[in-house]
């Protein structure tokens, strides 16, 4: 009978762990697909997958403030905030996905395939669009969020159950430092839900850049799932 040297188990159990390691990275492409995905997060996963996708030890419940208030969330890449993305449920169905929660300038590791990721400036968000987009006002529920791609090339389907929430914040406040005086003068006049275009002058002086995204698999698309 042949028996493997003690010697060697070691480098088995390394090996076996890279590729574990491996397989899980494979899975993880770090794209936004909107209509579809969060890397391997779509509408169908469940709580067990996320540990079979990621690894218990990368998988943990929190209480966080990411949205209205204090709300149970499941964390992916806690120890990571250009990883990090904190799932919330509607009993056990994913509902958003909200990614890299920890950091509003970046750098974050997901992004979507046309290059929209946290910490891109709204002239370059236009740009990627190739033409202007809809910006809801500030000082309500929701500032800040696109609210119309105006038919350009980040268009979504709206058809579809995978949504991509894109939120703006005026650069000054997102780097922590006090608004002038200027500032906040044009700030005023951004106010309410009224929606404003991404070639307003007074919003382009701001230069909001993208502070948050979050990924709902909510709404008329989504059906009864």
């Amino acid at each position: 009978m042949n028996y493997t040297p003690l010697v060697k188990l070691p480098w088995i159990v390394v090996t076996c762990a890279l590729l574990v390691a491996s397989a899980r990275a494979q899975k993880n492409d770090w794209l936004i697909v909107a209509g579809q995905r969060v890397g391997p997060i779509t509408g169908a996963t469940t709580r067990a997958d996320l540990d079979a996708l990621f690894g218990k030890e990368n998988v943990r419940e929190q209480n966080l403030d990411i949205s209205e208030g204090p709300e149970v969330a499941t964390v992916v890449f806690p120890g990571d905030q250009s990883a990090a993305l904190a799932v919330t449920w509607d009993r056990e169905q994913v509902s958003t996905i909200h990614i890299c929660f920890r950091t509003e300038t970046g750098p974050c590791r997901w992004r979507t395939a046309s290059g929209i990721r946290i910490g891109l400036s709204m002239r370059e968000l236009e740009k990627l669009n190739e033409k202007p987009f809809q910006v809801a006002g500030y000082g309500f529920d929701g500032p800040g969020a696109v609210t119309s791609w105006r038919h350009g090339q980040l268009e979504e389907d709206p058809a579809v159950c995978g949504h991509l929430v894109v939120r703006l914040t005026p650069a000054a406040q997102v780097m922590g430092r006090p608004m002038s005086k200027e500032e906040s003068n044009l700030l005023k006049q951004l106010q309410g839900d009224k929606p404003y275009s991404s070639n307003y002058l007074p919003l382009l002086e701001l230069n909001p850049i993208v502070s948050a995204l979050e990924f709902q698999f909510i709404g008329a698309g989504c059906g009864t799932r």
